[in-house]
């Protein structure tokens, strides 16, 4: 969860993974519904699994995983879910920080419900399909130890991959198209040659939609986070690099811009991945504040973590000294510690949790 105004967004994958239990499937309408879980009482749907493994709004099954994988998801997503829950009872989300993390964010649920919206029009693969059949036969030519139903499932993911793909390029062609998406490519050029721009300087537009260089400048400072190196440069004069991050904020723009224009707000499919995002922000939000506070870091513990990585310390053939990036090394034993303390507050919840799996709805994940 990127939780600043300067945030970037991993726009297709990650968008289309938020979406949740109302996305499409190519096996039978029914088995992406069914429930593979329950905690607490709240379902876990196969839709849901198959996202957590990698697929695109669940379009395809992933039979041909074994069943360890698909068990190490549904525990991550059992413990989302009792994270979330945790959140809940704690009012956290009617808390102001919630709103406005909600608010920083929003712009992915209506991607997200964009998205599924056009999957479920246009991406349909089933066994009998042409294009899988090719694949099935393709593969047999080359067939190891892997079984006919294998072989099956994989021509179908990859047949899906590539339709999903198709779907992405050609929603964000026409976002660009109706938005009328365009980025001030001269003002990003003065910008590199040292020219004073404002914050609040437009570098680019989708409809009513605006990516502003203060916003930009946010985003290309998380990326050298503790100040970086002596010597680092300043990206936010880079003018590669500015571009960079404006087109990913331009597509995330254009893509919301259009959600809105084909009344995506008003949808089912919206009132579902707003309810993903609520449930992110609370995971993040329990980690973060109930947890992670009381965590310290001593500096005898970070010399020790730098001498024990002494060797790789080294810059243009110059050993780093420890004050260069003593906050980076904080920053990774803290991680290390909250992520150790969030694994026993889960355990902790999960010895409390109704908790059940439907082994059989596993099988056809």
């Amino acid at each position: 969860m990127k939780r600043g105004k300067g945030r970037t967004i991993a726009i297709l994958l990650v968008a289309i993974s938020a979406v949740g239990a109302a996305a499409a499937g190519c096996a039978r309408k029914d088995v992406k519904h069914e429930v593979v879980a329950t905690v607490n009482g709240e379902d876990i749907r196969v839709v849901d699994l198959r996202e957590r493994l990698g697929v695109p709004a669940g379009v395809f099954a992933v039979t041909d995983l074994p069943v360890e994988r698909k068990k190490e998801g549904l525990d991550r997503l059992v413990a989302g879910r009792l994270l979330a829950q945790e959140g809940r009872s704690r009012g956290l989300d009617n808390t102001p920080e919630f709103k406005e993390i909600f608010r920083q964010n929003e712009q992915g649920a209506l991607i997200g419900a964009l998205l599924r919206k056009e999957i479920e029009a246009k991406v349909q693969v089933d066994d009998g399909d042409k294009e899988v059949q090719a694949e099935v036969a393709r593969l047999k030519e080359t067939k190891g130890a892997e079984s006919d139903a294998d072989i099956l499932a994989r021509s179908k993911r990859k047949v899906a991959e590539a339709r999903v793909r198709k779907v992405q390029e050609e929603l964000l062609s026409t976002a660009r198209k109706e938005t009328g998406a365009t980025m001030d490519n001269a003002l990003i050029g003065r910008i590199g040659k040292g020219e004073s721009v404002p914050d609040n300087a437009v570098l680019a537009t989708a409809g009513e939609e605006k990516v502003l260089y203060g916003d930009v400048k946010k985003a290309l400072q998380g990326l050298v986070k503790g100040g970086g190196l002596p010597g680092t440069p300043d990206l936010s004069r880079d003018p590669g690099m500015i571009a960079n991050v404006t087109e990913r904020e331009l597509v995330g723009k254009s893509l919301s811009a259009y959600a809105k224009k084909q009344g995506i707000p008003g949808t089912d499919g919206y009132k579902t991945a707003r309810q993903d995002l609520e449930r992110n922000i609370l995971i993040g939000m329990v980690a973060d504040n109930v947890l992670a506070k009381g965590a310290t870091v001593t500096d005898k513990e970070i010399e020790a973590a730098y001498k024990e990585h002494e060797k790789e310390m080294v810059q243009n053939g110059k050993k780093v000294p420890l004050a260069a990036v003593k906050g980076q090394i904080r920053d990774f034993l803290l991680n290390d510690r909250r992520r150790k303390a969030l694994d026993a507050y889960v355990a902790e919840l999960k010895a409390k949790a109704k908790i059940t799996v439907n082994d059989p709805v596993l099988a056809k994940v």
